[in-house]
């Protein structure tokens, strides 16, 4: 069946599974058989026809190309508002599957019941933000790693890809490239893989690693400058590398990168965002950062030490500071996460301590159903979103819970273990007696030569213009990253549901009855229940630093306050808790009362009378 006639079906989530693993593998590589851009966008349209579906246009790429984001309401919208979640797939471009898996996550989310978790919130789902990108998978030669269609000047000589790559052995790949050099700094094992030199061992340098091609401009160097543009996973703005010319000028520089700005500033009821590309911050959580030392004296500025009763700039212990602002710095939202950070004690790129209880958790959900679909064999680990990565902004910036999903990898056979004198297995210790190739080379080839899957190419000697021979092969572009559609299934038949459940982790806004108690003279004291059912805080504790999204602000209407504000704002709901709030008032009858709860991503919940 054609990609062109599967993609106007809607399949529930399982079905995927079985038709991916009927697809032959092109043989033309990695990615031939997968849907092209005009596909998913003739697929996405057919998705809008459903009534609870709206495609938008957000915005261009660079090239001029529509970013098409499919909203989905939920099944049974909620009367105070529904929570949202936003579903970025295939920044770099390059990884198809996740593009396909964004889309048949849509249409499982339309052809599931109404009662799971993914019926109850409101989807935006970009199956590919970096259209450009997208389409050079499918271009001839192919190559990775060559971005959008925004210029870019990699070499520093105000000229735009004038020595780009070179189809040498004409098989319409851009591979790896060995050039024979005497100063090289690699070698090619017995088996034909190629691994760094290393002299001391009885390993000599070679070869110089090249990408296949031969100066064109005559400036000594390869491919220096080849044709393409900006790396959209690199260019959102939180710890974003300057000067990197695949990440872009300046943060957000891209067009790409500013409508899905805009798009999540405008839309507040974001209360998760998912990405799936090619890192994953579930595999391998990221590093925290710890208390420090809570006896260490630290010095107070002025504006936050009048904050919490403290005198200015005098030394002391941070555990006093802490306690302070967990006595009085309500007011101003100032939580003891967010103070650590205003005293600097903090850097902004690792997430605080706090935050690590609902990631590891998350994260073991993830491992154990990977392992129950029998994918937790080992691999190729994926790296943690990097400087300039979506994931990585929508958490430390935008202050929402961020999970970033990686769809494959390529699968590394286990080590295999000895045995004592008992006979029982012992760990398998690393030979590092010799320098050794990339396991993930290893496994590549060793795929491609006894499954017969593509993956990797052979050696093929070529002579450049100058005379100097070159062997040209080794792994296909992008193949380390996204499988034959054969094997497609791997990761997405136990991780596509798994996100299909991540919603049912967000924050549940509830307020109990009011508890009224007559304090003499007319005064009475007004107690409510501010409670969080969801297995996420709200916000998380780095939102709490950064302030976003806004706090949960509960108002009391029907009676005078005397001594609180009738608008009170709690810093943090915490997961599965509650939180007190009092007024002391003046009030009549107890039926004219109301509370309302309310924050942008959780909705507004209203209780009205009371109990004396």
């Amino acid at each position: 069946m054609p990609w062109s006639r599967l993609l106007r079906q809607s399949v529930p989530t399982g079905v995927l599974v079985a038709v991916l693993s009927a697809l032959p593998a092109m043989a033309t590589g990695t990615s031939g058989a997968w849907p092209d851009g005009k596909e998913l966008a003739g697929r996405l349209i057919e998705l809008a026809r459903h009534e609870r579906a709206t495609l938008h246009e957000i915005g261009r790429s660079a090239g001029g190309q529509k970013l098409r984001l499919l909203e989905i309401a939920p099944a049974v919208p909620r009367r105070g508002g529904d929570p949202a979640v936003l579903l970025l797939a295939n920044c770099e471009g390059e990884l198809p599957l996740t593009s396909l898996a964004a889309v048949e996550l849509a249409a499982a989310v339309l052809a599931g019941g109404t009662e799971t978790p993914a019926a109850a919130v409101r989807w935006y789902v970009l199956p590919v933000a970096s259209p450009d990108a997208h389409d050079r998978v499918f271009a001839v030669p192919r190559a990775s790693g060559l971005g959008n269609a925004a210029p870019v000047d990699l070499d520093g000589d105000a000229l735009e890809g004038e020595d780009p790559p070179d189809d040498l052995d004409q098989d319409g790949l851009i591979t790896w490239m060995l050039v024979e050099d005497p100063a090289g700094t690699w070698a090619l094992s017995d088996d034909g893989l190629p691994l760094a030199a290393n002299p001391a061992r009885g390993v000599p340098g070679r070869y110089r690693r090249e990408s296949e091609g031969f100066d064109q401009d005559g400036d000594g160097r390869f491919n220096e400058d080849p044709s393409g543009g900006v790396d959209i996973a690199r260019n959102f703005p939180h710890d974003f590398a300057a000067w990197t010319g695949r990440g872009g000028r300046w943060p957000a520089d891209q067009p790409e990168t500013r409508a899905i700005l805009q798009f999540a500033f405008d839309h507040r009821d974001i209360a998760l965002v998912i990405v799936l590309g090619e890192a994953n911050n579930l595999y391998r959580l990221p590093v925290v950062n710890n208390r420090g030392d809570t006896a260490a004296l630290v010095t107070v500025p002025w504006r936050l030490a009048g904050e919490l009763g403290l005198e200015a700039n005098a030394p002391y212990p941070l555990d006093l500071v802490l306690e302070a602002a967990r006595r009085y710095g309500r007011r101003q939202n100032l939580t003891p996460a967010r103070v650590r950070a205003m005293l600097s004690l903090e850097p902004m790129n690792r997430p605080p301590i706090e935050d690590l209880v609902w990631w590891q958790a998350m994260a073991d959900e993830c491992r154990n159903r990977l392992a129950a679909q029998g994918c937790d064999t080992s691999r190729l680990a994926p790296p943690l979103p990097g400087p300039g990565s979506p994931a990585a902004w929508a958490y430390f910036q935008y202050g929402t819970p961020a999970v970033a999903l990686d769809l494959w990898s390529v699968p590394l056979p286990p080590p295999v273990a000895a045995a004592d004198s008992t006979g029982s297995p012992v760990p398998a210790v690393a030979d590092t007696s010799s320098p050794r190739p990339a396991p993930e080379l290893a496994a590549l080839k060793q795929r491609t030569e006894q499954i017969g899957l593509p993956g990797w190419r052979p050696w093929t000697e070529v002579t450049l213009p100058d005379g100097t021979r070159a062997l040209v092969g080794g792994p296909e572009p992008g193949a380390l990253r996204t499988p034959p559609v054969a094997e497609a299934n791997v990761h997405v038949d136990a991780l596509l549901p798994f996100v299909l459940e991540l919603p049912g982790w967000l924050p549940r806004l509830t307020v109990s009855a009011p508890i009224i108690s007559d304090r003499g003279s007319g005064v009475y004291e007004v107690v409510v229940h501010v409670g969080n059912e969801g297995r996420l805080p709200y916000p998380t504790t780095m939102g709490t630093i950064n302030r976003r999204p806004p706090p949960v602000v509960v108002t009391l209407a029907g009676a005078d306050a005397l001594q609180e504000n009738l608008r009170q704002v709690l810093p943090q709901l915490p997961a599965g808790g509650a939180v007190a709030v009092r007024w002391l008032v003046r009030t009549g009858r107890s039926e004219r009362l109301s509370v309302t709860a309310e924050a942008p991503s959780l909705g507004t919940v209203t209780v009205t009378g009371g109990q004396r």
